[in-house]
C-alpha cells in the first residue's frame, strides 16, 4: 500500500474542499493501491466529507479563531506557539532515534506524516500576502517538517503570489525555500512562474476542471427549485467577503455591488441567487455582507442568498443550473466554466483571468480592482446575448483542458516510481 499525505487542507472554504474530492477522487481511478490521508483546518468534518483519515494542520489556527473568549483564544495560540518552538527538537530528536512526547493534540498529524510516502501541498493560492502571515507560517512549517522527514514532497495545482505588504518580502523568502526544495511543483497558470522556476516546475491546470458535477444534485434544495419553477432566467453570483479590502472600502464594496445587481435586474428579466462559498461558522462567512448588498438595492424582491452550508459538489451542482454566472470565489468560476456555463469572471488576482483565458473567454473578465458598474453590466449584456455560443466554446475547450489537469496526477504518481 503506497501512502500519500495531503496537507493544509481548508475545508471551511468550498473552493479548497473540491481540491481534495478532485484529487481523492482521480487518483482512486488511476491506482487503487493508493491509500490518501489529509490534515484539515478541521479534521472531523474531513473525515466525514472526504471519506479518509484526517488530522489537523501541524501549526492550526481552527481552536484560536473559534476560541468562545479572549482567555481561551490566547490559551490555544500560546499552545501553538509552544508547539512551533518544540517541532525542531523533536525532529532532531526523530533524527537521532530518540522517540520525544508529542502533545496529544498533535499525534495523529505527526503519525500522517510519518507513514507517508509522498506529502503534497495541494491548491489553491497557498503561498501570497491575500493571505495572512500566520497562514503562510503554517504552510511554510507544514512543508519544512515534510522536509525534515526526508519525505518526497510536491506542490500541486498551486497558484503562487503575489506578495506584498509588510510580510511580503519575507513570505516570498519561505515560499521560495520551499518551492527550491521539493521534488515538483505544478503551478496552474503561467503567472506564477514569475514566482518560481527551475526543472522541477510544470504549468499544468486547476484539478477541479477534472471533477465531474451531477446536476441533480441541486434537486434536493428547495430555494432553488422554486425559482426554477418561476420561469424567469436564473443568474448566480459569488462574491468575496476577504479580499475586496485590497481595492475598496467595504462601504464603497457593498454599494458597487448593489449597483450591478440593481442593473442586471433593469436589463433582464430574471432573478439573482447570490451563491456563498463559505461555511457560515465564521462570523458568518460570506453571507452579512450579502444581506448588506442586497440591503442597499432598489430591487431586493428579486434576489436571495442561497440558503445553508453545502457540499462542494452541491454548490458545482447549483452552479451547472445557473443560465449565466458571475463569479468572484475563484473555484465558483472554475465551477462556472466546467459547467460550460456562460461565465463573467470579477478577477481578484491574474489567475482567474487565466482560467478565462484557458477556455477563450478572457473578454468576460473583468479585474475587481478595475470594477465598475458601466463596464461590468456591458459585459453582461454582451455575455447575455451570447448564451448558445459560449456554452458551445465552453464545452470544446473544457477538453484540453481536462488533460491539463491530468498531467497533476501523472506527475505526483510519479513520485512513487508509478506512472499511469
Amino acid at each position: 500500500m503506497k501512502r500519500l499525505l495531503i496537507v493544509q487542507n481548508y475545508n471551511a472554504n468550498k473552493g479548497d474542499s473540491s481540491v481534495i474530492h478532485a484529487i481523492t477522487q482521480s487518483l482512486a481511478r488511476l491506482d487503487s493501491d493508493l491509500a490518501v490521508a489529509v490534515t484539515s483546518y478541521d479534521p472531523v468534518k474531513a473525515r466525514a466529507e472526504y471519506g479518509i483519515e484526517s488530522a489537523e494542520w501541524l501549526v492550526s489556527y481552527h481552536d484560536i479563531k473559534l476560541a468562545g473568549s479572549l482567555a481561551l483564544k490566547l490559551l490555544a495560540a500560546a499552545r501553538e506557539a509552544l508547539w512551533i518552538l518544540y517541532i525542531p527538537c523533536w525532529l532532531l530528536a526523530h533524527r537521532l532515534g530518540v522517540g520525544l512526547l508529542l502533545p496529544r493534540s498533535k499525534r495523529d498529524t505527526v503519525r500522517l506524516y510519518l507513514q507517508a510516502e509522498v506529502v503534497v501541498l495541494p491548491g489553491g493560492h497557498f503561498f501570497t500576502n491575500l493571505n495572512g502571515f500566520a497562514t503562510n507560517l503554517s504552510h511554510f512549517l507544514a512543508m519544512l517538517f515534510a522536509f525534515g522527514l526526508r519525505k518526497k514532497t510536491m506542490i500541486y495545482a498551486q497558484t503562487v503570489g503575489p506578495f506584498f505588504g509588510r510580510f511580503g518580502r519575507l513570505t516570498r523568502l519561505m515560499t521560495r525555500y520551499v518551492l527550491q526544495r521539493v521534488d515538483i511543483v505544478t503551478i496552474r497558470e503561467k503567472d506564477s512562474l514569475k514566482e518560481c522556476g527551475g526543472d522541477n516546475v510544470h504549468v499544468t491546470a486547476e484539478s477541479v476542471f477534472a471533477l465531474d458535477t451531477d446536476a441533480s444534485l441541486a434537486d434536493a434544495l428547495p430555494d432553488l427549485v422554486q425559482l426554477e419553477r418561476g420561469g424567469r432566467q436564473l443568474i448566480g453570483v459569488t462574491i468575496h467577503h476577504i479580499y475586496f479590502k485590497h481595492f475598496f472600502s467595504r462601504a464603497a464594496y457593498v454599494a458597487l455591488m448593489a449597483a450591478i445587481f440593481d442593473g442586471i435586474l433593469e436589463l433582464a428579466d430574471a432573478e439573482l441567487l447570490i451563491i456563498p462559498m463559505e461555511d457560515s461558522c465564521h462570523a458568518g462567512g460570506d453571507r452579512p455582507i450579502a444581506a448588506e448588498m442586497i440591503a442597499g438595492m432598489k430591487h431586493p424582491e428579486r434576489i436571495r442568498v442561497l440558503e445553508g452550508d453545502h457540499a462542494p459538489n452541491v454548490i458545482s451542482a447549483v452552479i451547472s443550473r445557473m443560465d449565466l454566472f458571475i463569479g468572484t470565489k475563484t473555484h465558483s468560476i472554475v465551477y462556472g466554466l466546467k459547467n460550460a456555463v456562460p461565465t463573467i469572471s470579477i478577477s481578484y488576482q491574474q489567475k482567474s483571468n487565466e482560467f478565462m483565458e484557458m477556455f477563450g473567454m478572457l473578454e468576460y473578465a473583468i479585474d475587481l480592482r478595475a470594477l465598475e458598474a458601466d463596464r461590468l453590466l456591458a459585459i453582461f449584456a454582451r455575455a447575455n446575448g451570447e448564451s448558445s455560443r459560449i456554452r458551445e466554446a465552453l464545452s470544446r475547450a473544457l477538453v484540453g483542458v481536462r488533460r491539463s489537469a491530468g498531467e497533476n496526477n501523472r506527475l505526483l504518481l510519479s513520485l512513487f516510481g508509478t506512472r499511469s
